[in-house]
Formats: structure tokens, sequence, C-alpha cells
């Protein structure tokens, strides 16, 4: 279970990260970016996002292990990372578009293989406990990356809190490879 709360923090604390500052980075970094361009691509963010859950649902089901959903991890921080990395290099509103419809899809593939993962192997008789070890430590996670992004924002640039962002994304995808036990099921 650490391996995927590991996973988790640093996956979803780098979206953290890019939400405090993606409207100031969208305005102030993207020629022609407006508050009703954030609202939009948000908006396209999470319809891409729905659209993918059930699909992503489905495979994980049709696929008995837990591989599928290991790989799913993996590959999800490299799609989601990678977004973010070429969010930093963006000088026009449709890569931007883009970009976040692809983020869109990898948090439905992270959130689906992510789910399956952690909750089918946990012990029934410590669900409670193990759920709220993992809340105390998200939660403090988000803070610090909530605190840390508009500090870091506003001393180095927006677009560089994407790019640091990006690099967490990839870097989640690390602590997959060490569930070796999942890998074998």
């Amino acid at each position: 279970m650490s391996a995927l709360t590991f996973n988790d923090a640093f996956y979803w604390g780098a979206d953290i990260f890019v939400a405090i500052i993606f409207a100031l980075y969208l305005t102030q970094n993207i020629e022609g970016g407006t508050a009703t361009h954030v609202g939009i691509i948000y908006a396209i963010y999470r319809i891409s996002r729905a659209l993918f859950a059930l699909p992503f649902g489905r495979f994980f089901d049709k696929h008995k292990g837990y591989v599928d959903e290991t790989w799913a991890l993996i590959l999800s921080g490299l799609i989601v990372g990678s977004s973010y990395i070429g969010l930093f290099f963006a000088t026009e509103l449709w890569q931007v578009y883009v970009a976040m419809i692809v983020v869109g899809i990898g948090h439905a593939m992270n959130i689906g293989s992510w789910t399956v993962l952690f909750y089918n192997n946990m012990r029934k008789d410590q669900r409670g406990k193990v759920v709220g070890a993992y809340q105390t430590i998200m939660q403090i996670v988000y803070g610090l990356s909530a605190a840390l992004a508009g500090f870091a924002g506003d001393r180095f640039g927006f677009e560089w809190i994407i790019l640091i962002a990006g690099i967490a994304t990839i870097l989640s995808g690390i602590a997959p490879f060490t569930i070796k036990s999942l890998l074998k099921k």
C-alpha cells in the first residue's frame, strides 16, 4: 500500500501544483488566454476524463490480475507528465487545449487503475485504518503542494511550476515498479 500511496502523492501532488497556478499560467503566458479559456479548458478536461473512465474500467475488468492496472499507473504518469512538460513549451491556446484533453485521458486511466489496485489489495479488517492513513498523508501532500506551488510560482514563474509538475508526475510512475506482488498476481 505504501508504493501506491507514494505513487498517488507524487501524481496528485503534482496535479495540485498545476491546478493552483493554471489560470495565471494561461492568462499570463499564453497569447489570448483568458478566464473564459480556463473555464472551457477545464470543462473539456473533465469531459475527456469522463468519456474515458468507463472504457478504462471495462478494460481493467476484462483482464484478470493486476498487471494491466500496474502498467496503466506507469503509463498514466508518462502521459500526464509529458503533457505537463508540453505545456511548459506551449505558446498557443490550441496546444493547451490538446494537452488538457490528454491529461483528462491520463487521469481517467490513473483513477481507474489505482482504485482497483488499492482497494483490492488491502485486508478487509484494516480498510478504515488504511484509508484513514492514506487520507492523512494525501491531505498533507495537497496542502504542502498548494502552498509550495503558490510560492514557487511567484518566485520562478508559472511555466516552471508546470515543468516541475510534469517531472514529478513522470517520477510517480516509478513506484509501481516496486509492487512485485501485484505483478505476480
